[in-house]
């Protein structure tokens, strides 16, 4: 029983923590701790703990980032927005599946595509797929962990920067 509780604390205050960082994104008007980063940097900061994430599924992940690319952000905001597009990447990806990011600028505006080889998301999803604690299949995402607020937290930290967000299965 005391496993148990101890199990369920962690993924509580994993929740907890979710919920405050979704909430905190959604009342700013302006994100602060703002400077200049090469988003390509910011990625590679966050590699190794997604690698060691994607070990137990062998599941390799390929880079192709501009170097060039120079923006005004807040450098956490970003590794966080990495770190769950990545995430669920690999959560739904298959046994030594494939990840790739790729990031480049086009007319002035930064482009940012996470591509895996995994399950894939039904079309009847995909309006829904960046609600809060929307899951496409309920039983299989409680398994795998996580508090279904991932996308929706990257989906507020997009509209934080003005960018936009959609997804193709």
């Amino acid at each position: 029983f005391l496993d148990i509780i101890d199990i369920e604390a962690d993924r509580l205050s994993i929740l907890i923590n979710d919920i405050l960082q979704l909430s905190e994104i959604e009342s700013i008007k302006d994100d602060v701790q703002m400077d200049y980063y090469a988003l390509r940097e910011l990625f590679l900061d966050v590699l190794p703990v997604l690698e060691k994430a994607a070990e137990p599924k062998n599941v390799q992940i390929h880079e192709q980032i501009d170097d060039t690319i120079i923006m005004k952000v807040n450098p956490g905001r970003i590794k966080q927005l990495f770190m769950n597009l990545v995430d669920n990447a690999i959560k739904y990806n298959k046994d030594s599946g494939e990840i790739w990011v790729r990031a480049y600028q086009t007319e002035g505006v930064v482009v940012l595509k996470v591509k895996d080889n995994g399950i894939g998301i039904p079309k009847e999803h995909h309006v829904r797929i960046f609600e809060r604690f929307y899951r496409v299949d309920k039983g299989r995402s409680r398994e795998m962990g996580g508090t279904g607020l991932g996308l929706s937290i990257i989906k507020h930290i997009v509209n934080l920067y003005n960018g936009s967000i959609k997804m193709t299965s």
